[in-house]
């Protein structure tokens, strides 16, 4: 980047997010220009070379929608993430993000991915690798058609009863087969104990949407 300022927009829930990503600059010695977004709808209104990204944000918004709109402006995405959910990781990876760099890490990790994606560049890291390693397709690979079906509209907020009635099976059935999908879920190293949380796994997996 030489001497160039390089202009970082950061979108993460917390604004001290920000503040940090800014004293990580400093320190490295790097010009930078640190602006900070809550959404990455509120982002539209900044300019930036970069995106810094959390995963989760609180609006609830799909992060691969928000990685393909802020590639689709032309701002490459370094996300920078908790890690303490692989799928969103390997989701991220697959939606364009060019690194991903957990909280945990060196600051100066999050600096050289910056500069790197300024330049179209990954940073890989060892995240990166064992996200990949482990990449699958959770639906297609745990779950049967009907599991799939049953999920969706359970997930979506339908009741057993309803659900039931919909595919024309009993109450039972429905009942038993999302005790067997919270298990998978739950081998799988993904929380489902709740309805939200089934939600959000069926989000995850493209069943339903968070915009819906």
């Amino acid at each position: 980047m030489g001497d160039t300022t390089i202009e970082v927009i950061v979108i993460d829930d917390h604004r001290v997010v920000g503040l940090g990503v800014t004293a990580a600059f400093e320190n490295r010695g790097v010009d930078a220009s640190i602006s900070w977004a809550p959404t990455v709808r509120d982002a539209k209104r900044l300019r930036g070379q970069v995106a810094i990204l959390d995963l989760r944000l609180a609006d609830g918004s799909d992060p691969d929608r928000n990685i393909a709109d802020l590639n689709g402006r032309a701002i490459p995405v370094v996300v920078y993430t908790s890690g303490d959910d692989p799928y969103l990781v390997r989701r991220a990876i697959a939606g364009g993000a060019l690194s991903i760099i957990r909280k945990s890490a060196p600051p100066e990790d999050l600096v050289e991915a910056v500069l790197a994606a300024a330049d179209g560049a990954t940073f890989p890291t060892p995240d990166w690798a064992a996200a990949l390693d482990a990449d699958e397709d959770f639906v297609a690979d745990h779950l049967s058609d009907l599991e799939a079906r049953i999920l969706t509209h359970y997930a979506s907020g339908a009741s057993s009863a309803c659900v039931a009635r919909t595919l024309s099976v009993s109450k039972n059935t429905v009942n038993t087969y999302i005790a067997r999908i919270r298990d998978r879920y739950r081998e799988a190293g993904r929380h489902a104990d709740s309805r939200v949380d089934l939600f959000r796994r069926a989000a995850e997996d493209g069943l339903v949407s968070y915009f819906e």
